[in-house]
């Protein structure tokens, strides 16, 4: 019998009908890369979106679009913007996307007028993090700029997310030189004009970021758009600024060494992360995970610990916030992925033996690593996933037919298209078996949330006026 390996893009784009099924659209929050950006109320689950809606008839690079799509479906970041669920028509295209509703960070800039150290370090941070991440599966987003950065909470400086992947480009391999010259004249690297360059031009539009952070305005500007390129392209800044006069000789150090010309002197996102003014301020977020909720999740079956990476792959900022910072506070080398070192790091008094067991329980999708959305689900207290809208709306996942009822057929068709691994029909009928109390051959509502929580089916059933069943001695 097939093993599981499942990812959370398996749930992007599963759920059937047409997007007004699902959501209720409103307002215009602007527009992005070939579309309009809306906001948008989850029917069931009651939760906040944003919805870019893309005409058909409007899309000038098909393929480019299907770039930013996959790489949205592909990224499991805490600070990369989060694509939810897709839908289409004959007429548009939808992405659901996380709705970030604290604004640009270039609105925050022009708000401050210029960061405090503290306050461009925590930025810094989080957009290195996103960086390293990217880099590391050969992701170059090619446009970084403060309007590319929103916060998902207006009162959460740490709650920055990455967004706009229309320029990205996912390299075949490794060190692979691009061509196309993108990107936006203040931080355009000086090796992107010369029309070849690699990831590390992202490292160039970093440090300008960094720069403007600190001093309210970038380091390379003019009256034109050929003036910018012309100083980009000869690299010279300096600090002369008053705003410079009291900011410390590390912080102008790590910007020396990300506005390098050469992008081979340049530091690479993983060692800027341990630049010595960026550990200046170590965390002090609590390691204090919930042992008991991972042992039980390495007591799940498989299609349980599929429906909960289906529930954390949709949870909201607010829900997750605080797992978010544990697994940043785990994720020691910030590349977005757990290693088996850093996670025994994180829970050293478990012995080896069963923590080997958690670490294969959690490693979904048995890539060697364990993936943010992956932690979530092993981590999430109950009071998140067990939230009858929750469970609805992952039952409606798989119900591809909405017959109210959950068939082999369905699971093969939701989780064999980019997650599991065709299995036979054994193996999908098996997943069926582990909630089919009786044997029908189908999982309903009612053996989905038996499945998930006995007591949970039980409050609902008597808020409902159904049979209680009783718990088992």
């Amino acid at each position: 019998m097939s093993d599981l390996v499942v990812r959370k893009r398996a749930f992007i784009g599963a759920t059937a009908g047409s997007i007004s099924d699902h959501y209720e659209l409103s307002q215009k929050l602007g527009d992005g890369s070939y579309g309009t950006v809306l906001r948008a109320k989850h029917r069931v689950t009651g939760l906040f979106r944003a919805v870019k809606i893309i005409p058909r008839n409007k899309i000038k690079n098909q393929v480019r679009l299907e770039m930013e799509i996959n790489l949205m479906k592909v990224t499991d970041h805490p600070h990369i913007i989060k694509l939810y669920d897709l839908f289409e028509d004959a007429q548009n295209i939808y992405l659901v996307m996380e709705l970030c509703s604290g604004g640009e960070l270039f609105d925050f800039i022009v708000r401050k007028k210029h960061l405090s150290e503290h306050e461009a370090r925590t930025i810094m941070m989080q957009l290195l993090r996103s960086l390293n991440y990217l880099h590391s599966h050969e992701i170059c987003h090619r446009d970084l700029k403060p309007e590319n950065l929103l916060f998902a909470e207006a009162d959460n400086i740490n709650s920055l997310k990455l967004i706009d992947f229309g320029l990205s480009k996912m390299m075949g391999q490794k060190n692979e030189q691009m061509t196309t010259r993108v990107g936006t004249p203040y931080y355009i690297s000086p090796e992107v004009l010369t029309g070849s360059y690699g990831v590390q031009c992202d490292m160039w539009s970093a440090g300008v970021i960094m720069y403007v952070l600190i001093c309210g305005y970038p380091p390379f500007w003019g009256n034109s758009d050929s003036t910018i390129l012309a100083k980009v392209r000869r690299g010279t800044y300096n600090y002369n600024g008053a705003e410079w006069a009291t900011v410390s000789p590390q912080a102008k150090d790590l910007i020396d060494h990300l506005l390098v010309l050469q992008p081979g002197g340049r530091l690479t996102a993983d060692q800027a992360l341990t630049h010595p003014w960026m550990t200046a301020e170590p965390s002090d977020v609590p390691l204090n995970i919930n042992l008991e909720t991972l042992l039980q999740f390495k007591q799940t079956r498989k299609l349980q610990k599929t429906v909960l990476l289906c529930i954390a792959s949709q949870c909201n900022e607010r829900e997750i916030e605080d797992l978010k910072a544990k697994f940043e506070r785990l994720d020691t080398n910030g590349d977005g992925m757990l290693t088996f070192a850093e996670l025994q790091q994180g829970l050293s008094d478990l012995p080896i033996a069963e923590m080997r067991e958690i670490w294969e329980s959690v490693d979904i999708d048995q890539s060697g690593f364990i993936d943010y959305s992956e932690f979530l689900a092993a981590t999430m207290d109950r009071s998140v996933y067990l939230q009858e809208e929750k469970l609805w709306a992952a039952f409606m996942t798989f119900d591809k037919d909405g017959s109210g009822k959950i068939s082999a057929e369905e699971l093969r068709q939701v989780l064999g298209r980019e997650g599991l691994e065709m299995g036979s029909q054994e193996f999908w009928d098996s997943l069926v078996q582990e909630a089919d109390k009786n044997h029908d051959g189908e999982i309903d509502f009612t053996e989905f949330i038996e499945m998930m929580d006995d007591r949970k089916m039980n409050q609902i059933m008597a808020r409902l006026g159904g049979p209680v069943r009783e718990e088992e001695a």
